[in-house]
């Protein structure tokens, strides 16, 4: 039997299943299907599909952004800020979904940080880790636009592109860290974690983004700040999967 809390997540969940898409979303994700694309099959990613487990540049990734990770309920919580209850319908959803999935990324900084064990980088060497001025440039964007931007753009920048794209990836290199760790090793949680639910997770924030989204201009600024994620991830991934960038 669930909790109420557990129940309560679950009503919320299944209150955002998908409906039709309104035009100009379905334009946007047209649009942005080549960008999205290149996000999320960068270099590193497209080689574990041919090649072994590039142990040194992994490091670097799970090093660089480390902070993004850590970062993330916070920018959700930025988003929680913006929303209401009762002010316009179904408002209190997004709010309840915001508190509930903040909960479930408490776990997530462990779980990473357990992938990083695995590959053999102290919990020490990861949180003191400074990254690249290209993955700090997304840091810094995710925050911005969470901050400053409206709830469907922070919603749409973060919980649509970054998760989506994360999910995508995940499912891309489970295979190959499964034959490098073993079969239910605890490295690889949260990569599991991310590959098995988080194709939901970009689902219901698109459903968020459609009940956010209140006028023609904000309809343009979401595509504009999901592009700019979309743009940034790669960006920062490209550029720390050169070993040579690695160093602290």
């Amino acid at each position: 039997m669930l909790s109420p809390r557990s129940q309560r997540h679950k009503e919320v969940k299944d209150s955002l299943k998908a409906t039709p898409h309104p035009v100009w979303i379905d334009d946007m994700l047209e649009s942005l299907a080549d960008q999205w694309k290149a996000a999320v099959y960068t270099p590193p990613i497209a080689r574990t599909l041919t090649e072994p487990i590039d142990h040194e540049t992994w490091s670097v990734l799970l090093r660089e952004f480390f902070c993004v990770v850590e970062a993330f309920p916070k920018y959700m919580g930025l988003s929680l800020a913006k929303t209401t209850y009762g002010q316009s319908p179904r408002d209190f959803l997004v709010r309840d979904w915001l508190i509930g999935n903040i909960r479930v990324e408490a776990l997530h900084v462990r779980w990473y940080l357990d992938w990083a064990a695995g590959h053999g980088i102290s919990t020490a060497e990861i949180t003191s880790h400074r990254p690249s001025p290209e993955v700090a440039s997304l840091f810094d964007w995710l925050w911005s636009i969470s901050y400053r931007g409206s709830l469907a753009e922070a919603v749409g920048a973060v919980n649509y592109a970054i998760e989506g794209i994360t999910g995508e990836w995940s499912r891309v290199v489970l295979p190959a860290f499964t034959k490098l760790y073993g079969e239910g090793s605890k490295s690889l949680t949260w990569l599991a974690a991310h590959a098995n639910y988080d194709d939901a997770h970009p689902r219901e924030a698109l459903e968020i983004v459609k009940l956010a989204t209140t006028s023609g201009e904000e309809m343009r600024r979401v595509q504009s700040s999901i592009s700019r994620s979309l743009e940034l991830f790669e960006r920062a991934f490209k550029a720390v999967s050169v070993p040579s960038r690695g160093g602290s």
